[in-house]
């Protein structure tokens, strides 16, 4: 519930999502938080586990949900962004799979 004057073209508090970069809906209309190159970041396991191969500890890393966006503003980690929020201002398109467009690209041609 908001307390504050609503004024027209300002967003709600509301409208403020733990983790995002800015409030949500702010973005280009009809994009999602699942469609922003910046959803998703990757992090290292705290858990070392000794690799006898290589003679030394490693850690796994993994891929979460967290908006990178936020890490670079806030300087830490926010919580996970669902994928169907309304996109925020910081909003970029992810880029195609290079690998989708070279395979597009070779059928065009002929030898």
């Amino acid at each position: 519930m908001d307390y504050m004057t609503k004024l027209d073209g300002v967003p709600s508090t509301d409208d403020a999502i733990p983790g995002m970069a800015f409030f949500a809906g702010t973005g280009p209309f009809g994009k999602t938080c699942g469609d922003c190159k910046f959803r998703g970041l990757y992090r290292q396991s705290q858990n070392e586990s000794w690799n006898e191969k290589i003679q030394n500890f490693v850690r796994k890393t993994y891929r979460t949900a967290q908006c990178q966006m936020f890490k670079k503003l806030a300087g830490e980690y926010g919580a996970a962004v669902k994928a169907d929020y309304p996109a925020c201002k910081y909003y970029e398109a992810k880029e195609k799979k290079k690998t989708a467009q070279l395979v597009a690209s070779q059928v065009g041609k002929t030898p």
